[in-house]
């Protein structure tokens, strides 16, 4: 009972972050002024840096009306949520067109009304049926140009590439426009784009298909089938190939892929009435225990993405589940965050800094954020349920299950707690994000 309570619940736990260093168990929460002034840094709102304009982009073929607008408004939400910029209003813009740099007049756009640092701008063609944007980004103060690039292909596929090369450009990290998330669907994985546009199935071998995880670099993807009637383990490539898997007769649940493409998972294989933390080879093969406690559940691991050399996951060891870490080896077991409570569904952010967790009781469970190095906490949903939080590629964003529209559905944030947005309206679960 107690084993299935909890797997039913989710997956618990894990954190902590980089390096070697280490730990805070903390029974007491820290002030959350200092962790939410060090993440205020990170989301960019209007007045607290640069001005970007993003200018309407012109076609200049027949017929690509409706691929320009498209274009337009999802090059719009790509740097409205990447809030690396503040954008400054369409409204305030010059009426001259700017479909090129020759057409560009700096006087007009760092005066008064628009005051922007950079603009970006450009054009869409159409050249035997193959839609083309040139795409432009000059920083207005200085007249330098920035960018000056062609994209081809579907029109929001361009328009996620010159968002990610404005992200890169304006703060030398890779943007998230073009990242995918992958999630559960009713009894099946699909797969979307990072907005929650072009969702597409992915597996559905089984029954029953759960808790779906990426690799660190989403070259695979591993998730827990009943296909056999007992839940296993089943790796594929990010194309669907089949790498491998577990085939114990026992619950195994939980998988997570490390950086340098090891599999952990939690299963009751040993047959003492627990479920204990292992790993193997990507393909499940040469499996080795890590936790060994008397009754005791040891779930949800989760490699520690900066280093692959820790391994945090949940345990019910000291009475209600918290989330503990060790070492690869299965040494130096200890608390990384408890404070009472119940824990679940951790994720480490890729840059090792933080661990977003689910955490609560009596039917309110919500998603924080903890700084591994402090062991603060912030709060950062507080609509409906929320639970089984995943990162964005580059540390900036998260992505989790919510039922506060009547029924679960996979939503998106920012680091801070702002700019919540459903992305599925179908039912979705359990998502990871990655490139």
């Amino acid at each position: 009972m107690k084993t299935k309570a909890l797997i039913a619940l989710a997956t618990f736990v894990a954190l902590i972050p980089s390096g070697v260093s280490v730990v805070v168990a903390r029974q007491e929460p820290q002030p959350q002024e200092d962790l939410r002034k060090q993440i205020g840094t990170i989301i960019v709102t209007p007045g607290n840096g640069p001005n970007l304009a993003v200018a309407d982009f012109i076609a200049r073929s027949a017929g690509l009306e409706a691929a320009t607008g498209t274009f337009n408004q999802v090059l719009w939400a790509d740097l409205d949520f990447a809030a690396v910029s503040g954008l400054v209003g369409k409204s305030l813009y010059p009426k001259t067109l700017v479909p090129d740099p020759a057409s560009l007049k700096f006087d007009d756009w760092s005066a008064d009304p628009v005051k922007a640092d950079y603009v970006a701008f450009g054009n869409l063609q159409s050249t035997g049926g193959a839609i083309s944007a040139d795409t432009y980004l000059f920083d207005v103060k200085t007249k330098q140009q920035l960018i000056a690039s062609r994209h081809t292909g579907d029109p929001r596929r361009i328009a996620h590439e010159f968002a990610d090369e404005v992200v890169k450009l304006l703060t030398g990290r890779d943007g998230i426009a073009t990242s995918k998330l992958a999630y559960v669907a009713g009894d099946s994985i699909k797969l979307m784009d990072y907005d929650g546009f072009n969702q597409r199935g992915f597996a559905s071998d089984g029954p029953i298909v759960r808790f779906p995880q990426f690799s660190p670099d989403g070259r695979y993807l591993a998730y827990v089938s009943y296909k056999t009637g007992v839940p296993n383990i089943v790796v594929r490539s990010a194309e669907g190939g089949l790498i491998g898997g577990t085939s114990f007769n026992s619950t195994t649940t939980s998988p997570t892929i490390s950086s340098s493409g090891q599999l952990a998972f939690s299963s009751a294989i040993g047959g003492d009435g627990s479920m204990e933390i292992y790993v193997s080879n990507l393909d499940g093969s040469h499996s080795r225990r890590l936790t060994r406690t008397a009754k005791g559940i040891n779930i949800s691991p989760r490699w520690n993405p900066q280093t692959g050399r820790e391994i945090a996951f949940i345990s019910d060891r000291a009475g209600t589940p918290q989330v503990y870490v060790m070492d690869s080896s299965g040494a130096n077991q200890r608390p990384l965050i408890a404070r009472g409570g119940q824990a679940d569904s951790p994720s480490w952010s890729p840059d090792g800094r933080y661990v977003a967790f689910t955490y609560g009781g009596a039917g309110s469970f919500q998603v924080f954020v903890a700084d591994v190095a402090s062991g603060q906490l912030i709060q950062l949903t507080s609509q409906g349920r929320n639970e089984s939080p995943t990162w964005s590629p580059d540390s900036r964003h998260v992505s989790f299950q919510s039922n506060r529209s009547g029924r679960w559905e996979v939503w998106q944030a920012h680091i801070d707690g702002t700019g919540q947005r459903q992305l599925t309206r179908g039912g979705g679960r359990s998502p990871t994000w990655a490139k």
